[in-house]
């Protein structure tokens, strides 16, 4: 597993909760004013953001989910620090973010449509048919 795309999967989601939830706060869409909507807006965002970050990396194995979600839980332990959160809370919010990581998968279907990656690179490739249509054109006609 390349830990690469774990790191960029957890940016991804933990940038999309986070800007989602920067714009319900400037919108007024609060946990304490609106306590359905506030928890159902944050779930289906951190999924978007899930399942842009499985998109990216192009992988749906159960350890990078896995992986994913482990990291994005213990990225969150920031907001103990900070104090906007309770250990408790954070312990708490692993149930969330499985459900978060779960949903994401979800949203993107059963399958990945996965491409085969080319032994050389598209630069090799193409300068290879581009000197191989030279050399055709390069030779004499026989008729």
């Amino acid at each position: 597993m390349e830990w690469r795309a774990i790191v960029r999967g957890m940016v991804i989601v933990y940038g999309t909760t986070f800007l989602s939830g920067l714009v319900f706060a400037f919108s007024g869409v609060t946990p304490q004013t609106d306590h359905v909507a506030y928890p159902l807006l944050a779930l289906f965002t951190g999924a978007v953001g899930v399942a842009i970050a499985l998109r990216v990396a192009n992988i749906t194995r159960f350890s990078y989910l896995v992986a994913m979600g482990v990291g994005v839980w213990l990225l969150s332990s920031t907001s103990v620090l900070l104090g906007a959160q309770s250990l408790t809370g954070w312990v708490n919010s692993s149930v969330f973010i499985a459900t978060t990581v779960i949903l994401g998968r979800l949203l993107i279907g059963i399958n990945v449509d996965t491409f085969p990656i080319p032994a050389m690179s598209y630069s090799i490739l193409s300068h290879q048919s581009h000197s191989a249509a030279q050399k055709r054109r390069a030779r004499p006609s026989r008729f």
